[in-house]
């Protein structure tokens, strides 16, 4: 592989670069306020749950139910003591007398139900969770052109770890070279419309197997760029936030030196484990986690080429971890086999940390 100006390629030759972004989703985006004390484990409900990738229809408000208090086939039999009061040409068993004209009988209108205007924020967190469901779904399937839709070119930029914003061409053009990591979306929280365009909500989704959690920003597009009838929301952007603890996780720790990670357990019980690492080093590493096909090693993998992982390489979470400072790596779902830890950061003369020895192990039962 080709180690030169990582912060400017490495992100186009890793599908890992999506997940070190300024994030906390990609891509789930709960209707639930609150979330730390949630499981999103495998049995957990996912939102969207078969989101189809494309635009998705504008949430359109209920119509009201039938009016309860309605009169409708009333019981007409007087009760038992009660006065009956004869018409004028009726006889007392209600019989007509042959001839005599019947008054006419005015009907009594049931007093009408006011109906409830919508909810605005009920149809915006439907909106919004349909948008962060479709983009989810566009970038599993690895439908780039859809996901260029829904997403605004700093979100698209974003999505490969950089602060610069990337037009919808050149992020096709990246995309469409790499294989789609699994996302879903976990919880959509927090909804909030700060003017008649503009909205945010707290998503957390599992990308491959890391749950992340970040403010995602949202806009309406223009009338003209979306057909009638459909969501004109879109996502522009994001703030990471810290990633929800999963309870009764395994946990681990890891301590980050300058070329090596030290674990305190190398064997852990499943599915889901938290990697907290603390950065003694006076540079910034990463928690890159992957899973290698038996026989395949690390070696092979600084000989990689092409844009791509290589087919014996499955991405499952990554994590930046400051100098100095901690971080935590929440990784859900895990099936029983061995991970390992890599750092990619380069040095001065652009040779990655792996190839100086900074690899680790784990094992999931």
């Amino acid at each position: 592989m080709t180690w030169s100006s990582r912060e400017r390629v490495r992100a186009r030759r890793f599908p890992w670069g999506r997940q070190m972004r300024a994030r906390g989703l990609a891509w789930c985006i709960a209707i639930t306020s609150t979330i730390a004390g949630s499981s999103f484990g495998a049995a957990s409900p996912v939102l969207g749950q078969g989101a189809s990738c494309q635009v998705p229809d504008a949430a359109v408000a209920a119509a009201p139910s039938p009016d309860p208090n309605g009169v409708e086939d009333a019981d007409l039999t007087p009760a038992v003591g009660s006065t009956i009061i004869q018409v004028e040409g009726e006889t007392a068993d209600g019989a007509a007398t042959p001839g005599a004209a019947l008054p006419a009988a005015t009907p009594v209108a049931p007093t009408p139900t006011p109906v409830p205007p919508p909810d605005p924020i009920a149809l915006l967190t439907q909106e919004l969770t349909a948008v962060s469901a479709a983009l989810a779904a566009c970038l599993s399937e690895g439908d780039s052109d859809v996901v260029t839709e829904l997403a605004g070119e700093r979100y698209l930029g974003q999505l490969f770890g950089g602060s610069v914003p990337l037009s919808a061409e050149d992020y096709i053009a990246i995309a469409d070279e790499l294989t789609p990591v699994p996302t879903r979306i976990v919880a959509v929280a927090d909804i909030a419309q700060s003017a008649d365009d503009r909205a945010s909500a707290l998503v957390t989704q599992v990308v491959g197997n890391q749950l992340v959690r970040a403010e995602w920003s949202f806009e309406q597009v223009a009338r003209g760029e979306r057909r009638a009838g459909e969501n004109r929301w879109r996502l522009t952007g994001e703030r990471q936030q810290p990633p929800p603890d999963q309870p009764g996780a395994a946990s681990i720790d890891v301590a980050i030196g300058e070329r090596s990670f030290i674990l305190d357990e190398t064997s852990v019980e499943g599915p889901d484990v938290i990697l907290r690492g603390s950065n003694n080093a006076e540079e910034d590493h990463e928690m890159l986690v992957l899973r290698l096909e038996p026989g395949y090693t690390t070696a092979d993998l600084l000989r990689a080429t092409g844009a791509d992982l290589p087919r014996e390489v499955t991405f499952i979470g990554a994590a930046t971890v400051r100098a100095s400072a901690e971080g935590n790596l929440v990784l859900v779902d895990l099936e029983p086999a061995e991970y390992t830890i890599v750092c990619f950061f380069t040095d001065e003369q652009g040779t990655p940390h792996l190839a100086q020895g900074m690899e680790a192990t784990f094992s999931v039962g």
